[in-house]
């Protein structure tokens, strides 16, 4: 009874074990409690990796068994002259492990000997998943250290966890905490990739079902593509630009051809007066489209310096809106596009009367040059309401050709032109709608676009009523 429970005890203390040093100090404990030794040595390959108390025995007296106890894996006492050495092998399966070496004054009952049987069983069992952990934990380190290595982020999920993050996921983690809940918010439990935007970070995130341990888990991958996107994005810039270049000299030369052919002929030809007159009306047309030109080269450029300035003042928005109208009907009589305009009475706003009737004259230049010619009736409306007692709203409708989807985020970027076949022959330069947002922000305002391809477009400017930075 006494021997059964010394061997529950020894196997709830192995249980316990971390390494080879407390496993024999645990068995050399229990070993002593059952068999009174003198002294105990461990061996393995053939140095004392453990000794209670610190001496060696003489291993001459035993030397010659030690084959013979291997080849039997069980234990076995010598006798000497003051005693008994035992051998006892710990062993897994048919593998010797280590050999526990002691003297004793006594030979040992046959009950020991089975319980030494047991134990050295047990502790070859114990000793065999202790080498299997640390081989786990060391082949587990290697894997990590080649993880962290990487330039890309790694990360295993489980259950919306993270059960695993190399360094350069946690970094990325520690740096946009929001990052984690944007990657759940995207998959869909397949094989996928989509890519992130955090700021001016990009990521391409991949995702991939994995089992692991007999459990379904996510693998993902993060990889940082902003350095590609910036050169994606800088050759579209030149791109732009170059069709930009190319564009402007277009439409420069384009007045500048129609300037020199009319003058040469008033000059070289025998005209009355009423001819000459047509043609320089024709002259004066084609230089106020120069003149344009070069006003938007120059509105780019304060854009670009930040040195666009506003000179503000009281103005009725109604009188502005007039004014633009007024210059836009002849180019609206050309299309054959109906105007439709509307504003509230005694709209009076503090803002550049100038820089406002060039907003409403680009959008409302835009909604007739675009309209679409497979419709009978072409229409544009625009009104101006005060929408609360410091805002005002100033609304450009058409039902044009309309903007495809994909574009709408880009309409306002400096150079850009949306590339359709039905745009093609529509003079521009890409700057307006740019100088338009400049002018509507230096205004403290803020601009907006709802369009759909085919139906038509709507152009929402909104500018308080006064000047918050006089306020």
């Amino acid at each position: 009874m006494e021997v059964q429970h010394l061997l529950s005890k020894y196997i709830l203390e192995i249980s316990k074990v971390k390494d080879e040093g407390t496993l024999y100090a645990a068995l050399s404990e229990i070993t002593k409690k059952v068999l009174n030794y003198e002294v105990l040595n461990v061996l393995k390959d053939g140095a004392i990796v453990h000794s209670d108390p610190h001496m060696e025995i003489d291993r001459t007296v035993y030397a010659d068994f030690v084959p013979w106890v291997e080849e039997r894996l069980s234990p076995s006492f010598v006798p000497v002259e003051d005693g008994f050495v035992g051998l006892i092998p710990i062993f897994k399966g048919t593998k010797v492990l280590s050999m526990v070496v002691l003297k004793t004054p006594n030979e040992p009952t046959s009950e020991t000997m089975d319980y030494l049987q047991l134990v050295a069983y047990l502790s070859g069992v114990t000793l065999e998943n202790l080498r299997l952990l640390e081989f786990v934990d060391k082949a587990r380190g290697y894997f990590e250290s080649i993880l962290n290595l990487a330039n890309d982020g790694i990360v295993v999920l489980s259950g919306g966890t993270t059960e695993f993050a190399n360094t350069k996921a946690k970094m990325l983690f520690d740096e946009y905490p929001e990052l984690l809940v944007l990657i759940m918010s995207n998959i869909t439990g397949e094989e996928g990739s989509f890519e992130l935007e955090l700021g001016k970070l990009f990521l391409s995130v991949f995702v991939k079902p994995v089992r692991l341990l007999g459990e379904e888990k996510l693998l993902v991958g993060l990889r940082n593509i902003t350095s590609e996107k910036e050169v994606q994005k800088l050759r579209e810039l030149d791109k732009i630009k170059t069709n930009f270049i190319a564009n402007i000299s277009h439409e420069l030369r384009t007045p500048l051809a129609a300037i020199k052919a009319y003058t040469e002929t008033i000059i070289n030809t025998e005209m009355n007066h009423e001819e000459i007159m047509e043609f320089l009306n024709i002259v004066y047309e084609q230089s106020l489209k120069l003149e344009q030109l070069l006003n938007d080269l120059l509105d780019f450029s304060q854009m670009e310096s930040h040195t666009m300035k506003l000179i503000k003042e009281e103005v009725n928005l109604c009188v502005v809106m007039n004014q633009a109208l007024d210059t836009v009907r002849n180019l609206a009589l050309q299309k054959k596009v109906e105007i439709q305009a509307e504003c509230d009475n005694n709209l009076s706003v503090i803002c550049d009367p100038r820089r406002m009737e060039q907003v409403l004259v680009n959008l409302l230049s835009n909604a007739i040059k675009f309209s679409d010619d497979k419709k009978k009736n072409k229409y544009v409306k625009v009104r101006i309401s005060k929408v609360s007692p410091d805002m005002v709203e100033i609304t450009v409708e058409d039902n044009g050709i309309g903007i495809p989807n994909d574009k709408l985020d880009k309409i306002f970027d400096k150079f850009y032109r949306v590339d359709s076949e039905l745009t093609y022959s529509i003079p521009g330069t890409g700057l307006g709608l740019a100088i338009v947002k400049e002018i509507v922000e230096l205004h403290n305002g803020e601009i907006a676009v709802l369009s759909e391809e085919g139906i038509g477009s709507t152009f929402t400017v909104r500018i308080p009523t006064r000047d918050p930075e006089k306020e």
